[in-house]
């Protein structure tokens, strides 16, 4: 009997006693609710004053991207943490192709132009057109899947010659005889660690490879070996089905089910097949996994958790316009119309107007508003543009022009977040956080003034300029 069926059979055999079981109970919709309710609490508990978040020094890309995917497919599209995550990425210079991947991926969902970034990492490949830890080094699955699937969505007509390329430089040769990959390929060198076929790379590959499946179905290397992708992905799929736990239903290696593990094991099954027999059972299994809000107490495990989920519906209610959906506020003991920027701790890492919501200006209420903002530093012209978050209702609407001044006449009271870019002539940008706060008119009676900038904001807008030029000239000097 070949090794391609014995995988076959011992996957069936597999997947009937999953299906026949029948020990577990299917998650329920208050349950899944409740899991991404608490889930989102930790989360905003848990961001740093730098606006990232991480629990492994290293690791502040990976997690912050993670999380800021898990809100927005939650419907977290503004607010303090939303914005000061989006600015903290925006902002940094991840030196791993995992890193520059993951950070192209999420700015692009949040809807920045990644260009001049997508450019960088794909002139970083090595001479199989295909991606290791760091730029030029030798190919690795993990790292050839997250670059390529971050240049597809985000370089239009990316060339599916040097897509397939990739793929026989790093990914199709390299799957295991079990269906799985390994961290490192097939090195004959490494360690039976990073050999081994193991989950996270074979997911992430899987992703990839689906991704790619929608463009071609496959092609023969320079072997002279010919691939079809569904089979492919199949198999690989049949290779993470043999690490689900019959007991626990979780996914793990040695017999060890993990969150992490089941959840990338979950996202990479449900792109291919959503309605899978398996990942019911390995919902149930995250959810009764959750200790207090987290899975593993770290934010990177918890928000590809949260990820798992379905989009809420019906989507979740904002009554405060904060970025904080009610249910959360109800969690973490808030009042849903207060404003939740109390949960950004001042660890002294807080940029003020970079990695901390900056309050640019106030308005009032039905009063015409116009507002123009600054930048320092680099070559002008600068032009601006909103990178996430909204501008407060207006009518006429609100609007930052291509020079930066913000006009309209507010018709809703609220703190409104958003992060906006500022580009000089020569593409050097400053990802900037900050927010317009909209109150009810003075009365008459009252001997309080409404400034449209307090002396406080002008203060921490002089600073703006000066974090501006910094962020501004470091970028330059690093394209140098």
């Amino acid at each position: 009997m070949s090794a391609c069926s014995r995988l076959v059979i011992r996957t069936t055999i597999l997947t009937l006693l999953f299906s026949s079981a029948g020990v577990w109970a299917a998650a329920t919709p208050t349950q899944i609710n409740n899991a991404r309710t608490t889930g989102l609490a930790w989360l905003f508990q848990h961001q740093k004053g730098d606006g990232s978040w991480s629990a492994i020094q290293g690791l502040e890309v990976q997690s912050t991207s993670a999380v800021l995917d898990a809100f927005m497919k939650a419907g977290i599209l503004r607010g303090n943490a939303y914005n000061a995550g989006v600015a903290k990425l925006a902002n940094v210079q991840p030196s791993s192709v995992d890193g520059k991947a993951r950070q192209i991926a999420t700015l692009l969902h949040v809807g920045d132009d990644v260009t001049q970034r997508a450019s960088q990492l794909q002139a970083s490949n090595n001479l199989y057109k295909a991606w290791g830890s760091l730029p030029g080094y030798g190919s690795s699955p993990v790292d050839t899947s997250l670059a390529l699937s971050a240049l597809l969505d985000a370089v239009p007509g990316y060339s599916n010659n040097d897509a397939f390329s990739a793929l026989c430089g790093a990914i199709l040769p390299t799957q295991g005889g079990g269906g799985g990959w390994s961290y490192l390929g097939q090195g004959a060198s490494a360690p039976v660690s990073a050999s081994a076929a193991s989950i996270l790379p074979t997911a992430y590959t899987i992703l990839l490879l689906q991704k790619i499946n929608t463009r071609f179905p496959g092609g023969t290397c320079g072997n002279g070996i010919s691939y079809t992708f569904s089979t492919v992905i199949n198999n690989g799929i049949n290779f993470l089905l043999t690490k689900q736990s019959p007991t626990d239903h979780g996914f793990g290696e040695n017999g060890t089910s993990g969150a992490l593990e089941t959840a990338l094991a979950y996202l990479a099954i449900s792109a291919v097949n959503p309605l899978h027999a398996a990942l019911g059972p390995a919902q149930d299994y995250l959810i009764a996994s959750q200790i207090n809000g987290a899975w593993g107490n770290d934010p990177f495990q918890t928000a590809l958790a949260l990820q798992t989920l379905p989009v809420p519906s019906p989507a979740l209610t904002f009554s405060s316009n904060d970025g904080i959906p009610d249910v959360v506020k109800t969690q973490l003991a808030i009042n849903t119309v207060a404003d939740g920027r109390n949960l950004l701790p001042g660890n002294g890492q807080s940029v003020a107007g970079v990695t901390a919501s900056l309050v640019v200006a106030n308005a009032v209420l039905n009063q015409a508003f116009n507002y123009t903002l600054q930048a320092s530093g680099g070559t002008p012209p600068y032009t601006f543009s909103i990178l996430s978050g909204s501008l407060p209702d207006g009518s006429p609407g609100f609007a930052l022009a291509s020079n930066g001044i913000i006009s309209g006449t507010p018709t809703a009271v609220g703190p409104f977040n958003f992060t906006y870019q500022v580009r000089d002539s020569l593409n050097a940008t400053a990802s900037v956080a900050g927010q317009i706060l909209v109150s009810e008119p003075v009365s008459a009676n009252s001997d309080n003034d409404v400034p449209t900038l307090p002396e406080w904001g002008a203060i921490l807008m002089a600073g703006l300029l000066l974090t501006s030029m910094v962020v501004i000239d470091r970028r330059r000097n690093n394209n140098r």
